[in-house]
């Protein structure tokens, strides 16, 4: 059987079961009238790391430069799939969503165990994450110790969800939120709304600046280059994330020292509480 076919057979029989079960696992909310016949859809799944004092989780949206399927065991990641999709065939949607995940990402999803999905209006008041993190604290093992998350923020998905969203939803479980962004200055020259010297617009300011630190990166602070190819970047990027996580792992409860740390090698700029 072809790859193709096995991708088929797969998508087939997982929108089957969702059909006949996973929908008392999947939460939905009011349909946006607006968008006709298409639905916000919004998958978060993760695999959690193996560290035992400690929990560092990786977030990340769909879209970004970051290779999430190359962080180190250790290390959880967390995936935030949010996507605009048909509102006719919403299990073979769903199911497509979450093979993408684990071919892409390296997460295998089970529904209502590592995986949460949610169909319908995400709103300020309603977010999808908030289930998940339910999850989260009834899981044995990730009760006690250091809960750190570092978010890409350079990332993103397809609907309104936002990161800056997501962020007090992230403090009901991790005692430390570490945002991590990317200098893009060309956009400065396409926009005015992309301030100088980094091309991050308000939204971008104000979202980092809503974590506990934050860290820029740059094409020049992760490689020693001033222009770095897509597949270079994401190299690069994914290589600083994986030093900034190590860093993590071996600090205890030093995290300004190795936040400034990690900074000064592989960063443009960071900043830490006040």
């Amino acid at each position: 059987m072809s790859d193709r076919s096995r991708r088929h057979l797969f998508l087939d029989i997982l929108g089957a079961f969702i059909c006949t079960t996973g929908f008392s696992r999947i939460r939905t909310a009011p349909t946006d009238q607006s968008n006709g016949r298409l639905a916000e859809l919004c998958v978060i799944a993760r695999r959690r790391g193996t560290l035992q004092n400690a929990v560092i989780d990786v977030w990340a949206g769909q879209v970004g430069q970051l290779d999430v399927s190359e962080l180190p065991q250790p290390f959880g990641r967390v995936v935030v799939w949010d996507d605009v999709r048909g509102s006719g065939a919403l299990p073979t949607e769903i199911a497509r969503v979450l093979f993408a995940i684990e071919e892409h990402f390296g997460i295998k999803c089970d529904l209502g165990s590592n995986a949460f999905a949610h169909i319908g209006h995400i709103s300020e008041t309603f977010l999808p994450v908030d289930a998940f993190l339910q999850a989260f604290r009834s899981t044995r093992g990730d009760a006690t110790g250091q809960r750190i998350a570092i978010i890409d923020l350079s990332s993103s998905g397809l609907t309104r969800l936002s990161w800056m969203h997501i962020i007090p939803s992230l403090r009901s479980y991790y005692t430390i939120i570490i945002g991590v962004d990317f200098s893009a200055p060309a956009l400065c020259e396409l926009d005015v709304a992309f301030r100088t010297p980094h091309g991050l617009c308000a939204r971008a300011l104000e979202t980092m600046h809503a974590c506990d630190y934050w860290l820029l990166a740059s094409d020049k602070s992760i490689s020693g280059q001033d222009q770095l190819s897509a597949d270079e970047r994401s190299f690069e990027f994914t290589r600083a994330i994986c030093g900034l996580c190590e860093c993590l792992a071996f600090a205890q409860h030093d995290i300004d020292t190795a936040i400034a740390a990690v900074a000064k090698q592989r960063f443009a700029s960071f900043g830490v509480p006040a």
